[in-house]
């Protein structure tokens, strides 16, 4: 029997130096977006990175390909949040509310790398298919019962499927109001969706819907 070639180690240090190379322009990109705007070009994404579009071009492909990366890239991040987050909750209600919060204060933190991100259907994709699994998994730890039938479409996939539906409608119209006087603060509004998807409107205290002070 031949032994099995070792990877040429030259190969294995070009992968390597590929793959840091891709995630520091995914950095540079993140870092355009945020100070441009969603609608930035790649020639503007290119020089805020100090270097050519053809770079970008060779490891992403076009503009939708970069996309999808930055997407990638910041639910990755958020997840990660996420799960930090709610290891730490005690109740199915707390693990609920630190996970939208976290989420709306990730997306509130830079509303232009968001929106570039989900623009396109791909890139949204992305985000509800991460979000609904971890939601998914979170909801099935503390009510089992949902995951009793339908394999893996049990009934937490739904639910998860309809709470990132929910959280993100939300979500995207208060991060829209950023410049609102009046606008709750995140921990307000993370609190009250947490309550309506577990309880329902009827169940809230009502002194959580009154408007706080700023």
């Amino acid at each position: 029997m031949s032994a099995t070639p070792l990877p040429d180690g030259r190969n294995t240090r070009w992968d390597a130096h590929r793959r840091q190379r891709r995630n520091e322009l995914i950095k540079s990109a993140r870092a355009a977006v945020h100070s441009i705007g969603p609608e930035v070009s790649m020639e503007e994404i290119a020089q805020h990175a100090g270097t050519s579009k053809s770079v970008f071009y060779r490891y992403f492909e076009d503009k939708q390909g970069l996309q999808r990366a930055v997407a990638q890239a910041s639910i990755d991040f958020m997840e990660a949040e996420l799960k930090r987050a709610g290891s730490t909750a005690s109740t199915a209600h707390d693990g609920l509310y630190t996970m939208v919060l976290s989420y709306l204060q990730l997306a509130d933190s830079s509303p232009n790398v968001y929106n570039f991100s989900t623009a396109i259907p791909t890139g949204m994709a992305i985000f509800r298919k991460n979000m609904a699994q971890f939601l998914q998994r979170a909801v099935e730890q503390v009510a089992p019962q949902y995951k009793q039938h339908g394999g893996d479409k049990n009934l937490a996939y739904y639910w998860a499927n309809a709470a990132v539906g929910f959280v993100r409608a939300a979500g995207e119209e208060w991060i829209a109001e950023k410049q609102q006087p009046d606008r709750p603060k995140a921990e307000h509004l993370a609190r009250n969706i947490a309550d309506w998807l577990l309880s329902g409107v009827d169940s809230t205290d009502a002194t959580r819907l009154q408007p706080q002070e700023h």
